[in-house]
Order: C-alpha cells, then sequence, then structure tokens
C-alpha cells in the first residue's frame, strides 16, 4: 500500500524527508554554492576596505612624521645659524636624518632656514610625502 503525505498548506512547514518523498527537489533551478560565491565576496570587499584604512593609516601617520622632522630640522638649522655655525644645512641634513626623512632643500637667510624633507610612505600610489619647515629668532621690540 502506498502512502501519500498532505503538502503543507498556507505557511505551514515541510520536512525534508517529506519535500523529498514527493520530488519537490529544485526542480531544474540550480542554485547550489551561491551561499559560497556571496561569502567570497564579503570577504573580498572586507579585505579591500581593511586596506584602504590601513593604507590611509600609514599615509596620515608619514605625513605627521614628515611634519615633525621638517620642524625639527629647520630648529637645529635656525640654532647652528645663530651660534655662527659655517653651514647649518649641515645640522639641518643631521636632524632630518635621526627622524628617518630625507632633506631635499635648505635655504639660509642671514639667521632664518627654510627646509623641506621628505618622508617614504607604503603606499604604491604615493611613494613619499615633504613637508616644508622655516625657522628663526623673532626681532623683539
Amino acid at each position: 500500500m502506498k502512502r501519500f503525505f498532505a503538502l503543507p498548506v498556507f505557511g505551514k512547514s515541510a520536512s525534508a524527508s517529506t519535500i523529498a518523498h514527493h520530488g519537490l527537489r529544485n526542480n531544474g533551478i540550480c542554485d547550489e554554492g551561491s551561499g559560497t560565491i556571496n561569502g567570497v565576496m564579503l570577504i573580498a570587499v572586507a579585505a579591500v576596505l581593511l586596506s584602504a584604512i590601513a593604507l590611509g593609516g600609514n599615509l596620515l601617520a608619514c605625513i605627521s612624521q614628515a611634519r615633525s622632522a621638517a620642524d625639527q630640522a629647520a630648529i637645529a638649522g635656525a640654532s647652528s645659524a645663530r651660534d655662527g655655525d659655517f653651514d647649518p644645512c649641515i645640522k639641518s641634513r643631521l636632524a632630518s636624518t635621526l627622524n628617518k626623512a630625507a632633506l631635499i632643500t635648505c635655504t639660509v637667510d642671514e639667521e632664518d632656514v627654510t627646509v623641506n624633507v621628505a618622508v617614504k610612505t607604503a603606499v604604491p600610489f604615493v611613494p613619499t610625502v615633504s613637508r616644508m619647515a622655516r625657522a628663526g629668532p623673532v626681532e623683539c621690540s
């Protein structure tokens, strides 16, 4: 004797064995593995966003380092110029090197020193960032 089960009606759920028994499987609709593709895409989007955030953070840190190195190099050069050293740019170069930056330009105008320094970044499309600083004595009146 063959047994027939009633199909679910009006929102009632059916068990997997009931659906399998009545042959109501995919009926030609193939969506197997679509969850895997969605998961892979979600992971890829998250990886791209995290990489962009990390590169942006590195860029901001390098800009801050370049600004600090430029300020210190300008102050070192101005202090050296005030003391009467032969070439204040030597002290500026030393200060920028100690701050892991490269001195690009150094200009001395009496006791004022203007420097431009560059710092390497880890960002592929922005290999270096540079900052300029000026230091010297202030006239007191």
